[in-house]
């Protein structure tokens, strides 16, 4: 850190609108009655491991899971706003379209899904990998209900 020469402890004071006390008083450091400090902090967030990688614990098959899982969920929103496009397409054509339960149904089935992966997204304990199952599961019920049944 280099000293600060007086032209510039001046211009410093006259630049941020304060008391000259209370500009002496943040260079002495100040950080702990409740004001904010500009200086870096030591330790890392509270997010972040030692090793700078997230604090989480990991695996290739928990990624690869809430990766499956993800793009099921993802699947199933498009599906949803797909069959919402044919719905109106055939409204506006005087057909009647695939029906107004099916696509609700499908709407409903994705925001389930999407709501548990994006809590499985969220960490990686076992309860998350549930969560992830979960999603998982609500899309292919979904699909086969909606589909094959």
């Amino acid at each position: 850190m280099q000293p600060i020469e007086a032209g510039e402890d001046e211009a410093m004071r006259a630049s941020s609108g304060q008391p000259a006390e209370d500009v002496a008083a943040g260079a002495r450091g100040t950080e702990g009655l409740g004001e904010m400090s500009t200086r870096p902090s030591i330790e890392p967030p509270a997010h972040v491991g030692s090793g700078g990688d997230p604090a989480r614990g990991g695996g290739l098959m928990g990624t690869v899971l809430r990766g499956v899982t993800g793009a099921l969920a993802a699947g199933l929103l498009v599906l949803a706003m797909t069959l919402t496009g044919v719905q109106l397409w055939g409204l506006g054509n005087g057909g009647i379209g695939p029906g107004w339960i099916i696509v609700c149904g499908h709407w409903v089935s994705a925001f389930v899904a999407l709501f548990l992966q994006v809590r499985a997204d969220r960490g990686r304990t076992p309860a998350n990998a549930l969560q992830a199952l979960g999603a998982a599961l609500v899309v292919l019920a979904s699909l086969t209900y909606w589909w094959w049944l």
